[in-house]
C-alpha cells in the first residue's frame, strides 16, 4: 500500500496534515520533500475553503434553512 500525504516537520517531530490509514506501529519508509511556496500557498488556499464551507453550512437550521441573525445571536 502506498500514500502519499503532507506533514510539518515541528520540534523534531513530522505531523501529518490529515489522519493517516495504518494500524498501529506500522513501519514505514519516507521520502521527504519540501513542498515549493505555490504548493504551501495551494494547501493554504484549500483549507480555507473547506473552512468556508463548513462556516456556510453550520448556519443551516435541521430543516436545511438560513438561521436568522438572531438565532445565530443565540447560539453563542
Amino acid at each position: 500500500m502506498s500514500q502519499i500525504i503532507t506533514a510539518t516537520f515541528e520540534n523534531g517531530v513530522l505531523k501529518p496534515t490529515q489522519p493517516l490509514n495504518l494500524p498501529s506501529h506500522s513501519q514505514v519508509r519516507l521520502t521527504i520533500e519540501l513542498l515549493s511556496v505555490g504548493e504551501r500557498n495551494d494547501q493554504r488556499r484549500d483549507a480555507l475553503m473547506a473552512l468556508e464551507n463548513l462556516w456556510r453550512n453550520s448556519t443551516l437550521n435541521s430543516q436545511g434553512e438560513r438561521l436568522s441573525r438572531d438565532q445565530l445571536h443565540e447560539r453563542s
